[in-house]
């Protein structure tokens, strides 16, 4: 102990912890933290971050003042970094996972320096202080942003729909109200949350005078933040939290156990009363009291199902750190539908361990639960001899507790690449570990720490193209948003050439140069850009072969060119995400060009079986389509009759292919054979739709477009109410005109409807490729198939034509007709 004494002295050693505790406050509270951590220079910042704790290692190393943690943790640790290694050399896609291997390593050595820093410090309190102050200003910041920027305009909106007559309450299910602020995701705040508020119960109840009342209102307005994000995950471990707090105080306290069973009692009451306030937890709780969860349960057994099949194909190496993005589409279910499509963490702590780590992951999980419990066991040993202060008793109950609650909902999702949260665990750790005696200091060869060193420089060599691509990346889409083509090209080109492994740069620069050729209109230009365009989606579909997204943009370039090019492009892609909107239709309309009518018309059929609003699209209008839409449409209720016949069918799925064909048939004009499907299958929608056929006025009360069409002198106000009664948003000035004028040009509402209505014009935006992809710095693409849309089907006749993004029984239906047209298309190459 002479040795750690003597290191006291004042300044050495303390400039790297400062500069340690900079980036950890930055990456903390800075807003969209976790998504700026992939975008330059913030890339570089977090990297130099996770590189101190290393260096910091190095030097306690050379200086002898090494800290073994003791105890069983040292094992784990040695057992954490060589399945980190196996993993990383034996990934499929081994450069992210030697990256994200990196950065754990960066945590593990700031466990090490913080144990050191504790055990030497003198007052043990002040590095959770330190945290205290943190979390009161990450709350802070948490509430002020998501009150300026989300709930004030939200209210806002809703006053304006109520001046229009339409009631319209804060709804938390819209995931854009819910709080982000400042981790990136609501999760993300909700598990910060869950570790911080017993910190701060536990600070409020070891301080006095002004320092107790600061930490009772953030632990007050952490409760709150904590309901602002909505998280289903946030309020399981609260309900844990709650828990183990009743448990600590009947084992541990002198209170009466009738106080602390009532105020237990009420505490759940409390949870039970800030559950059923929030619309989100009280749709989900009805849901599965009905036997239903949907695309809110499927979500996270899709991503299971994904990782359990990742880490069984790889169960002694796992698919390597980094590697679920790359590999995601490849293990992807058919039966997911069009839920959860892409996503670059699988939402579960340890599902995703074992994908990535395999049994190394798993072991790793137990290990650090049975390490745990030993320190408790550990902790209360010594509390018998009354080694510890009461102070310090508080705290470690207060820690562990805030670890178990989180624990608990890292069940339902995977926040450890989190700077803020894996940074205030491994604080945790090292406080919990100081409240016990120390480890004797370990003698060190001073070899090792020149090891260390070399291994840095060798890291760092292996880092610096990667940054230096980029920059250059970054550099070329500042190029790009200033419409300079050539330099963007030039600086993308060389980030490529220097990461080679990264997908992102050739897909941007495949995506951007297809754009301009859909632009130009220089057949020679429009020709050079397409050629370019289709040479770097190649370039990026070797370096990631299993992405819907490189295959399916590919596919709509080729067919400008070469359409059994395409058609090759758009089978890999159906083979990835068979439901996905638009892939058939690709698929259909290269097979078309190629004269393969047949199996053109199988194609396009599976695009409508899968979603029946497809043929309600003008672009059936187009010349080119026109004669083969009636051909379609019969060859679509051929279709639906053969499914019928198909035994074991549920209730359900019967229910809607009946009213799915009954859908058809009206659209065709057939109403007679509409209503037989209709009778026992329809609702209310295509009960309105029969009678309107009909030229039969609707019961009362009519629905708002109903009262538009039969009221011309009130038509703008109805159709205003209608859409922002079926959008709940403004109805754009443009399209309003459009629908008045739509509907002047006839007196039959089913010929409005299926032919007048007013058309809508869109891309498909890839919203989460540049997170799913670990890199934000260029531009959102946009799917290359352009929309035709009637605008008058989704706001008020959706469930007429109803495509359910989550539906396992329909595509495990469709699929065998998906596999066998594959198997045709194929044996025909």
């Amino acid at each position: 102990m002479t040795a750690i004494s003597s290191e006291s002295s004042p300044s050495k050693g303390k400039l790297i912890p400062l500069l340690i505790a900079f980036f950890y406050i930055f990456f903390t509270l800075i807003p969209n933290s976790h998504s700026l951590m992939v975008q330059w220079p913030w890339v570089l910042f977090w990297q130099i971050g996770l590189i101190c704790p290393i260096i910091w290692l190095i030097w306690l190393i050379a200086q002898g003042k090494f800290q073994r943690l003791g105890l069983v943790w040292d094992s784990l640790v040695v057992l954490m970094g060589l399945g980190l290694v196996i993993s990383a050399v034996f990934a499929e896609f081994p450069q992210p996972a030697k990256w994200y291997s990196w950065s754990a390593l960066g945590y593990i050595a700031a466990l090490y320096g913080l144990t050191y820093r504790q055990f030497v410090a003198e007052n043990k309190q002040n590095l959770l202080i330190f945290q205290g102050y943190l979390s009161f200003a990450f709350i802070l910041i948490s509430l002020i942003l998501w009150i300026g920027q989300t709930l004030i305009p939200e209210l806002s909106r809703l006053n304006r729909l109520k001046q229009a007559g339409i009631e319209v309450v804060f709804d938390f299910s819209d995931l854009v109200l819910r709080n982000w602020v400042p981790l990136g995701h609501q999760n993300y705040v909700a598990g910060y949350l869950l570790l911080v508020l017993p910190l701060l119960a536990g600070l409020s109840l070891i301080h006095r005078g002004w320092l107790r009342k600061l930490w009772i209102i953030g632990f007050i307005l952490g409760l709150i933040d904590l309901y602002t994000t909505s998280s289903r995950g946030g309020l399981l471990g609260l309900l844990i939290l709650c828990g183990w707090g009743i448990v600590i105080l009947l084992v541990r306290s002198r209170l009466p156990k009738k106080w602390i069973g009532l105020g237990g009692l009420s505490a759940v009451f409390a949870l039970l009363t800030f559950t059923l306030l929030n619309n989100r937890f009280r749709i989900l709780i009805f849901s599965i009291l009905q036997g239903k969860g949907g695309g809110e349960l499927g979500f996270r057994y899709i991503n299971g199902v994904i990782g359990w099949n990742m880490g069984k194909s790889n169960p002694f190496t796992g698919a390597g750190l980094g590697n679920v993005p790359q590999l995601y589409q490849k293990y992807r279910p058919f039966w997911a539908g069009r839920e959860s499509e892409m996503v670059f963490q699988l939402h579960s702590t340890p599902v995703q361990l074992w994908a990535e780590m395999g049994l190394w992951g798993i072991l790793g999980l137990i290990s650090s639960a049975l390490g745990l419990i030993w320190l408790i066991y550990q902790f209360i040993q010594v509390k018998g001899k009354n080694d510890i202060s009461l102070s310090l008793e508080i705290l470690f109950w207060c820690l562990t507790g805030g670890l178990l609650a989180y624990g608990v909902m890292s069940l339902t999702d995977y926040q450890l690449d989190n700077i803020a949260i894996s940074g205030i665990i491994v604080i945790y750790l090292a406080s919990l570990r100081s409240f016990l005696p120390s480890p004797s200091l370990s003698s060190t060869s001073p070899i090792i720490a020149w090891i260390g060193i070399g291994l840095l420089f060798v890291v760092s060599l292996w880092l610096l193209p990667i940054h230096r691509a980029w920059q250059l990346s970054s550099q070329g889409f500042t190029a790009l948003e200033q419409k300079k083509i050539d330099p963007f090209v030039q600086f993308l080109s060389k980030s490529h050439e220097l990461a080679p492994w990264e997908a992102y740069y050739p897909y941007q620069l495949g995506w951007n140069l297809g754009n301009f050729a859909l632009e130009s209109s220089n057949f020679q230009e429009r020709e050079q850009y397409l050629n370019n365009a289709i040479n770097w989606f190649d370039k990026g579909n070797i370096a990631s072969p299993y992405q819907e997204f490189g295959r399916s943009n590919r596919g709509w370039l080729s067919l400008q060119q070469n359409a059994r090019e395409a058609t090759s492009d758009f089978g890999k892609a159906v083979q990835l995400v068979p439901a996905k909107r638009g892939l058939m239709y690709g698929l259909g309309l290269s097979l078309l060009i190629q004269q393969k009518s047949d199996y053109a018309l199988e194609s396009l059929s599976l695009e409508a079986l899968r979603d029946p609003v497809f043929i309600t699209s003008p672009i059936w209008r187009s010349t080119s389509l026109q004669g083969i839409y009636t051909s379609l449409l019969n060859k679509i209720i051929v279709d639906y009759d053969q499914l019928l016949q198909q035994k074991n069918l549920s209730v359900a799925l019967n229910t809607y292919l009946h009213r799915c064909r009954g859908t058809i048939y009206w659209w065709q004009g057939n109403i007679p054979k509409a209503e037989e499907d209709w009778q026992n299958n329809g609702n209310s929608q295509t009960n309105l739709l029969l009678k309107l056929s009909r030229q039969q006025t609707p019961p009362e009360p009519l629905p708002l477009l109903i009262q538009a069409w039969f009221n011309p002198a009130q038509r703008r106000e109805f159709i205003q109410q209608a859409w922002m009664t079926a959008t709940k948003t403004e109805l754009n000035p443009t399209l309003e005109e459009n629908f008045l004028e739509s509907m002047k040009k006839t007196d039959n509402f089913d010929q409005w409807l299926r032919k007048e209505a007013p058309i809508l014009r869109y891309r498909r935006e890839r919203l989460g490729f540049g997170v799913n992809m670990r890199h934000i710095d260029g531009v959102i693409p946009k799917d290359f198939l352009l929309v035709l849309e009637n605008a008058a089907i989704k706001p008020w006749f959706s469930e007429v034509f109803y495509s359910s993004e989550y539906d396992p029984d329909l595509d495990k239906l469709l699929q065998p007709l998906r596999e066998n047209l594959l198997k045709k298309i194929e044996s025909l190459e």
